[in-house]
């Protein structure tokens, strides 16, 4: 064999290589994707929405806009998007109260946006988030106020060809042929206009937590998944409940600590999106100092949990607890060091002496309060988020420890294994993300002037493997 034949063999090799990783769903460190996952959005407390989807592409896209409650996370609020080359989406959440029936009256949440882009079907002047999922639940668990914070997901179904294309090629910001694109969908629900093309990404968001009345906002981007498609995305009827996150290939790309690139394969799509969030340590820092009066919540949001935990289904790994219908609870360990290195076990009394506390999460969206030793209040929701589905954890209280420090949550359950198809190694923890929000108060300061200040850090992670049988 001369040279040029082993070189050509090679190149083809490597060119099968790469074809491979290329449809692999992976985390985009650049932030631009097909999908976008936006870990936490919330009306409680005081605060408003304000969130953006960006078209950074030359080309028009049918999107998917999925609003879920923060419990089981069920669907609230579904719609699409057709945006043309270059376009941008807003929107808002507001507190409100629902005038559903059934529901009339209860804490529920507002969807506003003066945005000119077509969306067929939505009330842009005000569309309330809707319980018909949250029912299936039944009455002891069917409020809408579930739905008061939760988690956005949004989804590039396709590139829009033809005339679509065209309808949405805004004039002055305005899509004129928005119309008929809305016509197209409302004649018999399906659509006949040309077929879109497979979906190239590009995609990019944020989020902005507002509360006026204390001079707060609170900012993150956005995580943005590539490859999220094989090939050909899925364009389906405004409200239906695909594409979501279950509709990815079954297949990822996670690069480890140690520098590898771990490709392995899937039987459904929700666990090849779960392996690029599995983390069996989360790390952040807290500040509680009393002279700014600091306060600190975690948000921690499991994206995939709900297709593990069907009700009634089998357990599917590597949650272990079902949806009641109320809570699916998983325990977690968590280490906090001041920011002198002091560190205690917290204990609780019972038969046989103290013992270990153990904290669970029971949601989708969670969040954790740090709180100083001594000062636990005793309220319902979280202090600067005003969460329900919240717990607190109190800081070290050890001699000279400090009011702010760190801390590392822990999914080291032997039960906590998300196992591929192929010889890939098993990944131990659950798929998780989210930040840390501090916000503080400056009594100091000069009379009539609000020193409100606040903050937001994404957590930081680690997953560790083992290799398979």
């Amino acid at each position: 064999m001369n040279l040029n034949t082993k070189t050509l063999l090679l190149l083809i090799l490597l060119l099968g290589f790469y074809s491979k990783y290329s449809t692999a769903v992976q985390l985009n460190q650049n932030g631009l994707g097909e999908v976008l996952v936006y870990p936490y959005y919330t009306v409680n407390n005081d605060l408003n929405t304000l969130y953006s989807i960006v078209n950074t592409t030359d080309q028009p896209k049918a999107i998917s806009v999925r609003f879920q409650e923060g419990e089981f996370g069920y669907d609230v609020l579904s719609y699409h998007i057709y945006l043309g080359a270059y376009d941008v989406w807003t929107g808002a959440l507001v507190a409100t109260e629902s005038t559903i029936a059934g529901h009339v009256g209860e804490s529920s949440v507002l969807h506003v946006t003066s945005d000119e882009s077509c969306a067929p079907f939505l009330l842009k002047q005000g569309q309330e988030f809707l319980p018909f999922m949250i029912d299936l639940d039944g009455a002891f668990n069917d409020d809408i106020s579930r739905s008061r914070d939760g988690q956005l997901k949004v989804i590039e179904m396709g590139v829009l060809t033809g005339e679509a294309a065209a309808a949405v090629s805004q004039n002055n910001g305005v899509s004129d042929g928005c119309v008929d694109i809305v016509f197209d969908w409302a004649d018999n629900g399906t659509w006949d206009s040309d077929a879109l093309a497979e979906p190239t990404g590009g995609l990019m968001g944020s989020v902005t937590l507002v509360n006026v009345a204390e001079g707060l906002a609170l900012s993150y981007d956005a995580i943005a998944l590539q490859n999220f498609w094989e090939q050909t995305g899925i364009h389906t009827e405004p409200g239906s409940a695909e594409p979501n996150l279950s509709s990815a290939f079954p297949q990822s790309s996670v690069l480890l600590d140690n520098g590898d690139l771990e490709v392995a394969d899937w039987e459904n799509g929700y666990e090849a999106v779960s392996a690029v969030f599995m983390s069996t340590y989360i790390y952040n820092e807290y500040v509680l100092d009393s002279v700014i009066n600091g306060k600190t919540e975690w948000v921690i949001s499991f994206p995939t949990k709900k297709y593990f935990t069907l009700p009634d289904s089998p357990i599917m790994r590597p949650f272990i607890i079902n949806w009641d219908g109320r809570a699916s609870c998983h325990e977690f360990e968590r280490w906090i060091f001041d920011r002198e290195e002091q560190f205690e076990i917290l204990t609780v009394g019972g038969v046989g002496g103290p013992r270990p506390v153990t904290p669970v999460l029971c949601y989708s969206s969670n969040v954790l309060e740090f709180e100083l030793p001594g000062s636990l209040p005793n309220r319902i929701s979280s202090g600067i988020l005003g969460s329900n589905n919240f717990i607190s954890e109190t800081t070290p209280a050890v001699p000279h420890a400090t009011e702010s420090g760190w801390a590392r949550l822990s999914f080291l359950n032997p039960q906590f294994r998300l196992s591929p198809s192929n010889d890939s190694p098993t990944m131990q923890g659950l798929p998780v993300t989210g930040f840390a929000v501090q916000q503080f108060t400056n009594a100091g300061a000069a009379e009539g002037l609000l020193a409100q200040y606040g903050s937001l850090y994404m957590h930081k992670s680690q997953v560790l493997t083992e290799e398979g049988e």
